[in-house]
């Protein structure tokens, strides 16, 4: 996620103010269970609200990421389709190379496959 799930934000908007009002005749017990309740339902409700923002503004984000990711993997599987049902003149001519280097790879392919034939058939004898 992009940032933290407490934020600067969160505690900046949290009221630290004391109690207004507040008679200091009553008992301690009664006299900040009430504001200590609503002060701790306030917290909640703050925390709730930034979980809700934090959401609506990751949710859009993470869905169109993953539409995005998808629409990548089918076009490039569309282009590696497409791409691979070409002749190898229209390859060629779609790379649009020098013949001569084309012709230098074709014949390292074949004495490539020369080679591994040849070290197949010794591998066969050296291990009879």
């Amino acid at each position: 996620m992009e940032a933290s799930y407490l934020t600067v934000e969160f505690f900046r908007k949290l009221p630290t103010e004391p109690d207004k009002g507040a008679n200091n005749n009553t008992p301690a017990n009664d006299r900040y269970q009430d504001n200590h309740l609503r002060r701790i339902g306030s917290n909640v409700s703050s925390y709730i609200n930034m979980v809700c923002d934090t959401l609506r503004n990751t949710i859009p984000k993470a869905v169109v990421h993953c539409q995005v990711k998808e629409a990548k993997r089918n076009l490039l599987n569309r282009f590696y389709a497409h791409v691979g049902s070409k002749e190898k003149k229209q390859l060629s001519a779609m790379l649009d190379e020098d013949p001569a280097l084309m012709e230098k790879r074709d014949s390292l392919v074949k004495k490539l496959e020369l080679y591994k034939s040849a070290r197949n058939e010794i591998d066969s004898v050296a291990w009879k």
